[in-house]
């Protein structure tokens, strides 16, 4: 039996956490444990977020932008699909936009 991916989101925190400073937030599930952490930059929060997914594998960490779609995609360990124009040479495009020209 295959092991279960670990699948972790680096996304932009609510209002109230940003105003007490915290812009970003790692959420993921280790096995029956429950990841939750704040970070103050978007940087912050993806080194952390690849550090779980290098612990856990297979793992793969989704980077979102600020409007909700995902800007990066990373995987850890296994093999498994990652949405079509989602990597690190592809941020910022949206999948329609995939390996066209700026």
């Amino acid at each position: 039996m295959a092991a279960r991916r670990t699948v972790y989101h680096v996304s932009p925190s609510g209002e109230r956490a940003a105003a007490a400073g915290v812009k970003w937030q790692v959420e993921g599930r280790e096995g029956r444990r429950v990841l939750h952490e704040p970070h103050r930059t978007q940087q912050q929060a993806i080194d952390s977020a690849r550090r779980h997914a290098k612990e856990h594998t297979p793992a793969q960490v989704m980077v979102h932008a600020r409007d909700g779609h995902i800007r990066t995609a990373y995987a850890y360990g296994g093999t498994f699909a990652v949405p079509p124009g989602v990597g690190p040479g592809e941020r910022g495009r949206k999948p329609s936009e995939a390996g066209g020209a700026r």
